[in-house]
């Protein structure tokens, strides 16, 4: 493998995948939002806690549930084929099964008898249900940085093929030759 001076290093690449210093102002208004939510969710928590009560009749509890797993489902297919396909959409949707996942198991222990089926319920979580939540989570992870990365290579060739284009127009055949056009798959 030979050394390309058009290649950008690795700094460059996770200075460019942070969005550099314009995007905390872009994005700052957003995040505040979002955190003064997450806030005021905490007493609205308590609240409800302390006031629902402690049983309600649920009338479509079977199609509920139906409904639930097959959401699951497409979104468990959907990882696969992402996977399967190198797909960069991959990191949302195993984000989204992991929570759901995380849900399914919550659900399950805390909405079954004591007992035996509360033995089960926790057994599924701990062997299948939280496992494939984690793995889901490290896939979302593993497509983020490829994701972050991609992104700043590409940035980085575009900001170099445009400094080399400059550099052409000033000093005309003198300036060095650009690298071939970043293409996408």
């Amino acid at each position: 493998m030979s050394f390309d001076p058009n290649s950008p290093t690795r700094t460059e690449c996770l200075l460019a995948a942070a969005g550099g210093p314009g995007r905390s102002r872009r994005i700052g208004w957003l995040a505040v939002v979002f955190g003064v939510v997450g806030l005021a969710l905490i007493p609205w928590t308590l609240y409800l806690a302390a006031t629902l009560p402690g049983r309600h009749e649920q009338h479509a509890y079977a199609l509920t549930w139906a409904g639930f797993d097959v959401a699951l489902a497409v979104l468990l297919a959907a990882t696969g084929y992402g996977l399967l396909r190198g797909r960069l959409w991959v990191q949302g949707v195993a984000a989204a099964a992991a929570a759901l996942l995380v849900c399914d198991a919550w659900f399950d222990v805390l909405g079954s008898d004591p007992g035996a089926e509360r033995a089960g319920a926790i057994a599924l979580a701990l062997v299948a249900e939280l496992p494939t939540a984690v793995l889901c989570i490290a896939i979302a992870r593993r497509a983020e940085t490829a994701a972050y990365r991609a992104q700043a290579f590409v940035h980085i060739a575009l900001r170099r093929r445009a400094a080399l284009e400059r550099a052409r127009l000033e000093h005309g055949a003198e300036a060095p030759e650009a690298a071939p056009a970043v293409t996408r798959r």
